[in-house]
């Protein structure tokens, strides 16, 4: 087997190992968010509520390796799909002008800390073939990697105003398509749960593969 295959090999293992962790913790989680208990709770804190899960995908969000799945799948089994939808969007208005800003002002290694050398590969790959366009594509499918492309795009000369713009206007498109398609899913089910998680990942593989078919090509055509 050569290296790239045992590349592959790995790649393979480590997404059914993620599949099946999250499988299991979707499982456990199911009885407790469905809970009477954990329903009034939920009552009980209001607004706060809805703002908790809106940090919480903010955070996730810059700081890249924490994972926001849980928060939008909790918002979506206590508020519905279109309110977390919602909060989904606002949260990325608020952590993509974060990250862009953080790019701007303090560079490579603060973004390195935030993120990590692996997800910091990511963003310089996005940075070769950054620009209008590309955020375009990326804030229509690239939600899944929404924070390296805030980070790559502040990577580069675009100017805040057109990049908050852009994403204001493009992230909006695939929040209210997927807030409609999956209106009548049940969040407390564990196959409307996976059903979620794959569509997020099949899109943003396909986008992520096709970023670095053209990434490869721009590559062999300048050497």
């Amino acid at each position: 087997m050569n290296k790239r295959n045992k590349t592959k090999f790995w790649q393979v293992g480590k997404l059914l190992i993620i599949i099946i962790v999250l499988s299991l913790a979707l499982k456990w989680l199911l009885p407790v968010m469905s809970s009477d208990e954990f329903r009034a709770f939920t009552e009980n804190i209001g607004v706060f509520g809805p703002l908790i899960i809106i940090f919480y995908v903010v955070v996730s969000h810059i700081v890249a390796p924490l994972a926001g799945l849980p928060g939008v799948l909790l918002g979506a089994s206590i508020y519905g799909i279109a309110k977390t939808v919602l909060f989904l969007y606002i949260a990325g208005l608020i952590s993509g002008s974060i990250s862009f800003w953080i790019s701007k002002k303090f560079g490579r290694q603060w973004v390195m800390k935030l993120v990590g050398r692996k997800t910091m590969k990511q963003v310089d790959d996005f940075v070769q073939v950054s620009g209008v366009k590309l955020l375009i594509i990326g804030r229509l499918f690239g939600f899944a990697v929404f924070e390296i492309i805030s980070y790559a795009a502040g990577f580069t000369n675009m100017k805040f105003k057109t990049y908050f713009i852009i994403t204001v206007i493009f992230s909006a498109i695939p929040a209210a398509i997927f807030g409609y398609a999956f209106k009548s899913v049940d969040f407390l089910s564990l196959s409307g749960q996976i059903l979620w998680i794959g569509a997020i990942l099949i899109i943003g593989a396909v986008f992520v593969f096709m970023v670095k078919r053209y990434i490869d090509k721009e590559k062999l055509k300048n050497n």
